[in-house]
């Protein structure tokens, strides 16, 4: 039996004009991420970074595959079998998982607040610019990381709301997926405990027997992954170096806690100024709304996970902070704002927010269409020229290449009946081969002879290195080429 409803925070009902909102949210972000697979296949060229990282780490079903979990990578092998590697089956994966983001975090804000509500409190997600921008135009895991977060959101403001057994089993799988999607994702978790705490009634639901089985069902899930992490550490944590901890003498204010503050002012700054905006214009002749109680809990939530993040970067003396890893930081505090906005915003407040959104929309299609052809594009980079250099190497059958992620899942995507390594650590300790080619971007050949190295080739030592060739790949449009500096290692 479910427990009783919370009082103040769970008593929605459900008009026709909140069903008609509903649909019309969910036809438009069905439309809207339709729109964005079409402009991905059909504008084409060459992959991104993390677009190419999918052609090279997709080897098969396995438990790990470097230093980012493995979700992600089963879920696209799942497409890549469906529909071959590529353009469109790499869109799909990325936009299906932003299009869960918002149909999830809308379903499960429906729990407490009316459709209305919540369909604009959802969309204020657009406002963040590695949502809106660099979730389309380059990242992946972190595509998965939000669709976790909203998983998260709705299966565990269900089972809130109702107590029933089945939501608390969803808010475990949905632990289970964060905590194999992104490492930063726990962070999701323990802000929405901790905020919790601090609210009595909603404290008393959540201290239940019934949560328990959400424990047992996230550690069954994670059990094989977190395992293949603690026997091959040295993949796992190939990336840490990410972070630039820093090893010299204690600084008073390390460089990362700077970074810190300038990451979360990015990712807030639009949503700040349109809701600056937007009270403005209904701060007269509007009544006072109440105060929702799940305004307060994400919030809190956020500013939580703000001082948090903060100490944890000050204490730990990092010096590089990317703004997308503070994406569980700033959505909260996104949400809770826009659900203490929207019952205020009347019908002329509404018009100038969806137009907001519509011209941020326009702007990221114009972008993202500008970003394919502009000069020194990584779209615009014609890699077809490489396949020839090489083929003209005339090497040994048995050679295996060597690249970065950008450079080898693009020549993957060519000929993926070449052997094409990443160049992480430890990724080629099981080759047997005694021939590898090595590509870099960098311009000096001696990064090449450490890369033999770093990938744990067994014939490092003593290898004997060919004369390096230096080789400019073109771009479709622009002036600007790549350099590619190739050499040919082989065992002694």
């Amino acid at each position: 039996m479910a427990h009783p409803m919370i009082p103040d925070m769970f008593q929605t009902a459900e008009s026709p004009e909140d069903r008609r909102a509903a649909r019309l949210f969910l036809i438009a972000i069905t439309l809207y991420f339709a729109a964005q697979i079409v402009l991905r296949v059909t504008l084409g060229g060459a992959l991104e970074t993390d677009e190419a990282e999918m052609m090279l780490m997709t080897p098969g079903l396995r438990w790990g595959y470097g230093p980012q979990l493995p979700l992600y990578n089963w879920l696209q092998i799942g497409l890549f079998a469906l529909f071959g590697k590529t353009l469109f089956a790499l869109s799909l994966l990325k936009n299906a998982l932003l299009w869960g983001t918002y149909a999830l975090l809308f379903t499960g804000l429906r729990a407490a607040v009316p459709a209305r509500t919540a369909t604009l409190a959802t969309l204020s997600l657009f406002l963040i610019p590695d949502i809106a921008w660099e979730a389309e135009r380059a990242t992946t895991h972190s595509n998965m990381l939000l669709f976790a977060i909203s998983a998260t959101i709705c299966a565990f403001l269900w089972a809130l709301r109702t107590g029933a057994l089945r939501h608390w089993a969803l808010l475990g799988v949905a632990l289970g997926i964060g905590g194999i999607a992104k490492y930063n994702y726990w962070a999701v978790p323990a802000g929405l405990l901790l905020a919790l705490l601090t609210m009595p009634d909603l404290r008393r639901r959540l201290l239940t027997a019934r949560a328990l089985p959400a424990l047992v069902i996230a550690a069954a899930i994670v059990a094989g992954p977190y395992a293949w992490m603690a026997a091959n550490r040295d993949l796992a944590l190939s990336s840490v170096g990410k972070i630039a901890l820093e090893n010299s003498a204690r600084a008073w204010l390390p460089e990362g806690v700077p970074l810190y503050l300038k990451g979360l002012a990015t990712l807030i700054v639009l949503p700040a100024l349109v809701t600056g905006a937007l009270w403005l214009a209904t701060r007269r002749g509007t009544a006072p709304a109440r105060v929702s109680p799940l305004s307060t809990l994400f919030l809190r939530m956020g500013g939580l996970l703000a001082l948090g993040g903060l100490a944890a970067v000050w204490l730990s003396e990092a010096g590089h902070i990317a703004s997308r890893w503070l994406l569980p930081i700033v959505i909260p505090l996104v949400i809770g704002i826009f659900l203490r906005l929207a019952p205020r915003l009347g019908r002329g407040a509404l018009r100038g927010y969806l137009a907001i959104l519509g011209v941020v929309a326009a702007l990221v299609f114009a972008g993202l269409t500008y970003d394919r052809y502009k000069d020194g594009a990584r779209r615009d980079v014609e890699f077809a020229p490489l396949v020839s250099v090489i083929e003209d190497m005339h090497l040994p059958e048995d050679t295996v290449i060597v690249a970065d992620f950008y450079v080898g899942g693009n020549l993957a995507r060519l000929r993926p009946d070449w052997p094409v390594r990443s160049d992480l650590p430890a990724s080629a300790r099981e080759v047997e081969t005694r021939n590898l080619l090595l590509l870099t971007r960098e311009k000096n050949a001696e990064v090449l002879r450490r890369v033999t190295a770093r990938v744990d080739w067994r014939h490092a030592q003593g290898a004997a290195f060919g004369e390096p060739t230096d080789f400019s790949l073109p771009s479709r449009h622009g002036a600007r080429p790549l350099n590619i500096l190739l050499q040919h290692a082989r065992a002694e």
